[in-house]
């Protein structure tokens, strides 16, 4: 591709980020003021730009012309010298992210995407720190880890202009993402909110004595969550009203969702006592006994590389 990126934040996100950004052509620009960050971000890489080979049957060749795209720095002026697109990921605290957006928009060229990899934080905050620019700031949030799961939230605020999110939106595609566009500054977005919506239930269920975590884990991989990585939930619904589509849906299993919200929890703090009962719980969970934590994070991936494969395909 030839652009160049700028990744500020060495951490897990902003490493996984550069992977992807080096594995599909960009020069990319590692910044972190810590040396042991670049250190561990550079042993990072190099395994998982080789995981990206394996999965899309990359050569030798391709992993090291990757990796050769991608220099680390301590020097944030270096880092940003002729980017296109910047994607920051630093530590998720709002005064960080303001005094970076401040010294980012100061240093790189008035048409340089800031982009920033939050989860939390509201883009309306951080992007006034940019005085010069503020139109050219906006949330690029991936789902971790960034480099094999595609989707992502772009968050526009007031200030942002039109052409920075549609930009945005271009140049994820363009890394092989998924981009929604998120229409108004909410706390978690989409994805995050649609998690802690069953988070609280799954958590709710172990609390009352209903099932264990493993239990609740086997019932949403080999129930729901097979339909919402091919159909989401909308198209799930829509084809669960058969013929009759939505409409029929909406209005057949009325009372059926009455009765059912009714009794889901409805608690917005963690009622006494469920972080005891989902650690006693945990203790019991087999694969956990069985797998280091780093050969778990292993695994994952390579069963997330596998559905990959299958639901790109459908594109």
């Amino acid at each position: 591709m030839g652009v160049k990126v700028a990744c500020i934040g060495a951490g897990t996100v902003g490493a996984s980020w550069a992977s992807l950004f080096a594995w599909r052509g960009c020069d990319v620009a590692v910044y972190d003021p810590f040396p042991e960050a670049l250190n561990r971000a550079e042993a990072s890489i190099a395994r998982t730009v080789s995981t990206l080979s394996e999965i899309f049957s990359g050569s030798e060749d391709d992993v090291k012309s990757a990796l050769s795209r991608v220099k680390f720095t301590e020097n944030l002026e270096e880092a940003l010298k002729g980017a296109y697109y910047v994607q920051e990921s630093a530590v998720e605290k709002l005064e960080v992210k303001r005094d970076l957006f401040e010294k980012m928009d100061a240093i790189a060229e008035p048409e340089t995407i800031l982009a920033t990899s939050t989860s939390g934080l509201s883009i309306s905050e951080i992007q006034t720190a940019a005085r010069k620019h503020p139109e050219r700031c906006i949330t690029a949030h991936p789902y971790n880890p960034p480099h094999l799961i595609p989707l992502v939230e772009v968050v526009p605020r007031k200030q942002t202009d039109e052409s920075c999110t549609e930009k945005t939106v271009e140049f994820m595609e363009r890394m092989g993402k998924k981009p929604i566009v998120v229409k108004k500054d909410v706390p978690g977005m989409v994805a995050n909110r649609l998690a802690a919506a069953l988070w609280r239930e799954a958590v709710n269920l172990v609390y009352q004595g209903i099932a264990t975590p493993e239990e609740i884990d086997v019932a949403v991989k080999y129930g729901p969550g097979i339909r919402w990585a091919i159909t989401g939930v909308y198209l799930t619904y829509h084809l669960g009203g058969g013929q009759g589509g939505m409409k029929y849906f909406l209005e057949f299993f009325d009372d059926h969702y009455r009765r059912l919200w009714s009794d889901l929890a409805n608690w917005s703090e963690y009622p006494e006592g469920s972080f005891d009962a989902i650690l006693k719980s945990m203790e019991g969970y087999d694969i956990i006994k069985r797998m280091s934590y780093d050969e778990l994070a292993k695994w994952r991936d390579d069963q997330l590389a596998k559905i990959l494969k299958l639901i790109l395909e459908d594109g």
